[in-house]
């Protein structure tokens, strides 16, 4: 038996009551109405109607909350169509309709409305009948239920504003008291509470106006009584973003005078385009509003942004002096990235300055620290920071920025040593300085004076940790140089007073492994052994780090390091974890730091350098923890073990750091050496770290290559720029000169563009690959080509020429020929 098949209009219905609740509970009340509507056609399904009065409501408060009130009231009246009473929101549709002034209307509503309703229902609609009734439509009162609270607290309001307007401040608060907390008219009380207590304290009556909600119907009254707290400036640009009413409301609140408020419309009239222009010129105009000099001072300012101004300037307040003239210049030029112009008017003022009567010093010198600012080069701010201390000896800032630089390079020691000299003559308790000459002591390994700076400090800083660590170090080394000196009277006084310091578990087995050592030098080596394997085996988890704390710290006390190695676990064959590489980094940069002695530190390394690199290739290290290690390495110009890590790391991350750490160990950390595929590389991975934002490796990078260029002047033409030297005699031995001394310059620039560009598209690995490709896969051209930079470079001349179709008149052939490599008959193989 077939089943029964049910209608189609059944099943049309089944469908679009499915789509309209899907629209419904989606929020697309439009479409879910239209739908509801074809439902009810054919039928009174009274679910139906709730959900279509539903989504008229929604509909509603949505255009109401848009400010679109009209089209709220229509929504909702479609809506109470379809609903039965009580009705929701009503008290929304009498705020709409007094938002939309259909007097008629509301008188109505406001008549169908009971006590009940007006007392607990709707307080949203009853603080702002409220607001009405004591403002601008006192008609409500009558249409409401007279036997209501709110009609009551009405009558309370009025009585207190009627004592407000006659200066009575107990009637005011006599009659604030009878309205209880949770009346409509709460927001009122606060208001006007605050409007009686603001001549006697503002803080008290911002504090009660701020208890006012924002969609209260007294918030805009409350924030013009916030502006009247305003003065001078602030109550001026307060009042420009009000109304012209309000500002006139505000202005007789405050007693502000026509000219002030003429002032206040222009500001307001053009406060979209304030232009430096209308500024000046609104000074100008109103410039008997300020005392005498501030409107001059103001406009002179303005000079430096608008220059057009100078005429009426001079106009209303005289020319201005030769220096003021040439400040301005020297402003209008720094403001159009002119710096060369700009720093001569700068150095006319400094002139002028010099040439008058004692007392300009301190202007002098901030004329001179501007322009150091502009600088490019550090000597030369340096330079015009010495000259500044001359006329103001005073500025710590300066001091410090002359130490900093001197104390980069250790060709400027003496020009430091010099300068910290002064300085701490000049601030003797400034912890800045100090640190700085306790940071050149420890550098110095003038460890007794190291210890005194960091006392200093401490007295005046005695939470200084940092401090503390390094009077620590200070001790210990110290201790170091007395063992090595065979001072042992002495070395006990040093640990003792490291010991004092208490300053954690750590230090305390450091202080013990340095006991260790003074027994082992002075007294019985085998417990002095014995307290040295003991406190290294505490301080490391793992051999390695302990065989190279071993090392380094024999080293500094002059001892044999044999004996103590020996009674260590064996470290040849192990691999360090990550946390304990990261205690081995510690380690390189404590040692660094604390002794300075990067030959000790190499010296140190090989003897461990076997496990270090075995760790590097096994151990799946995080990248950023293979950078600090290598970072270290290169502080320490450990070259050798940097390459390793260098390499492996290129190979697996191949990002621009990667690639700058790799040819700076290449080159011993010396650009100069770069050669032209290195140079290559660099640029290549300079272009790539611009791209992705990576900063830091965009400075390292190129530096590196400044330096590189530096020496080879010229060099930044690319791989042309040092194929010919202006300076030399005619080299016929030079294979560049051979094939290529014959084509003219315009011809090179062409070359040179054409190779620059090859480069910043292909990586010199994939140039090597084509070239060898196009030149049969020849492996004896391909070693030549990886071996020797100018074969590769006269070959890339070749392959420029050929894509630019230009014909140098020299091949293949006689290149290979030139360099004395294979045989070659094609003049273009590319």
């Amino acid at each position: 038996m077939k089943k029964k098949q049910m209608p189609v209009s059944g099943m049309i219905a089944d469908s679009l009551e499915k789509q309209a609740l899907a629209q419904l509970n989606s929020g697309k009340y439009k479409e879910a109405i239209e739908l509801y509507k074809k439902l009810l056609q054919d039928s009174g399904n009274s679910e139906w109607r709730q959900q279509l009065a539903y989504c008229y409501l929604q509909r509603a408060l949505t255009f109401a909350a848009k400010g679109m009130y009209k089209e709220a009231l229509v929504l909702w009246e479609n809506y109470s169509q379809q609903a039965q009473p009580p009705y929701e929101a009503y008290d929304h549709y009498i705020s709409w309709l007094i938002q939309t002034k259909n007097q008629a209307r509301i008188q109505s509503c406001l008549d169908q409305l009971s006590a009940r309703q007006l007392d607990n229902q709707y307080p949203a609609l009853a603080a702002l009948l409220g607001a009405l009734i004591i403002t601008d439509h006192p008609e409500f009162q009558k249409a409401l239920p007279q036997d209501s609270a709110f009609i009551k607290h009405v009558e309370i309001a009025k009585t207190a504003l009627q004592a407000y307007q006659e200066n009575d401040p107990d009637g005011v608060e006599e009659a604030l008291k009878e309205l209880p907390y949770r009346s409509a008219f709460r927001d009122f009380r606060a208001l006007l509470k605050a409007a009686v207590t603001a001549p006697a304290s503002v803080t008290e009556a911002q504090s009660l106006l701020a208890k006012i909600p924002a969609n209260s119907p007294y918030s805009q009254a409350a924030r013009l009584l916030q502006v009247c707290f305003q003065k001078g400036s602030a109550l001026a640009w307060e009042m420009v973003k009000l109304n012209h009413q309000q500002r006139r409301l505000i202005g007789e609140i405050t007693g502000l005078n026509k000219k002030q408020l003429d002032l206040i419309e222009s500001l307001s009239s053009q406060k979209d385009r304030l232009s430096d222009k209308i500024k000046f010129n609104l000074a100008i105009q109103y410039q008997s509003l300020w005392d005498s000099g501030s409107a001059q001072r103001f406009c002179f300012a303005m000079l430096a942004s608008y220059p057009a101004g100078q005429r009426d300037f001079n106009k209303h307040f005289g020319a201005i002096d030769e220096f003021e003239e040439n400040r301005l210049k020297a402003l209008l030029h720094e403001r159009d990235n002119n710096s060369y112009e700009a720093e001569y008017y700068w150095k006319q003022c400094v002139k002028i300055l010099t040439r008058q009567e004692t007392g300009n010093g301190v202007k002098t010198a901030l004329i001179l620290r501007h322009i150091a600012e502009k600088q490019p080069e550090p000597s030369e701010q340096v330079k015009l920071l010495i000259e500044s201390l001359e006329h103001d000896p005073e500025d710590r800032g300066s001091y410090l920025q002359i130490l900093r630089y001197y104390g980069q390079q250790q060709e400027t020691a003496d020009d430091f040593k010099q300068w910290l000299t002064k300085t701490l003559e000049k601030f003797p308790q400034d912890i800045d300085v100090l640190t700085l000459a306790l940071q050149a002591a420890m550098r110095g390994k003038t460890y007794k004076k190291a210890g005194q700076l960091a006392l200093s400090i401490l007295k005046i800083d005695p939470l200084n940790t940092a401090t503390k660590q390094i009077l620590f170090s200070s001790h210990l080394m110290h201790a170091h140089q007395l063992l090595k000196g065979k001072k042992y009277h002495l070395v006990e006084n040093e640990i003792k007073q490291a010991e004092d310091l208490k300053i954690g578990k750590n230090y305390t087995i450091q202080t013990q492994l340095m006991r260790g050592l003074f027994y082992f030098a002075a007294q019985d080596k085998k417990p002095g052994l014995q307290l040295i394997v003991e406190s290294l085996n505490r301080l490391n988890s793992d051999p390695v780090n302990a065989h190279f704390q071993a090392i380094m710290e024999t080293f500094l006390a002059g001892l044999p390091v044999a004996a103590i190695l020996r009674e260590l676990p064996p470290a040849k064959e192990h691999l360090l974890s990550a946390k304990e590489l990261t205690r081995f980094i510690e380690l390189l940069k404590q040692y660094n730091q604390e002794s300075g002695d990067e030959e000790y530190l190499r010296k140190a390394l090989e003897k461990v350098k076997s496990a270090l690199k075995k760790s590097v290739h096994q151990q799946d290290y995080d990248e950023s923890l293979l950078l600090t290690l290598c970072e270290t390495l290169g502080a320490i110009h450990h070259f050798e073990l940097l390459r390793h890590c260098a390499k492996w790391a290129q190979a697996k991350w191949q990002k621009p750091i990667w690639m700058y750490y790799r040819i700076y160990s290449e080159t011993n950390g010396i650009p100069e050496k770069c050669s032209y595929m290195q140079c290559f590389r660099l640029e290549d991975s300079l272009v790539r770290a611009r791209r992705e934002k990576d900063h830091r490796s965009e400075v390292l990078i190129g530096n590196y290559l400044d330096g590189y260029h530096e020496a080879h002047p010229g060099s930044g033409l690319g791989f042309l720029a040092n194929l010919f030297d202006e300076n030399e005699e005619d080299n016929y031995d030079d294979p560049f000169d051979q094939l290529f001394g014959h084509l003219p310059d315009e011809i090179f620039i062409k070359l040179n563009k054409k190779i620059v560009a090859l480069a910043k598209k292909i990586s010199p690995e994939r140039l090597i690959q084509e070239l060898a490709k196009e030149l049969g896969q020849d492996s004896k051209i391909l070693n030549a080509i990886m071996q020797d930079p100018d074969l590769f470079t006269a070959l890339m001349i070749l392959k420029a020429a050929n894509d630019l179709g230009i014909n140098i008149e020299v091949s293949v052939a006689d290149v290979l020929a030139c360099f004395g490599v294979g045989k070659k008959t094609s003049p273009f193989p590319f």
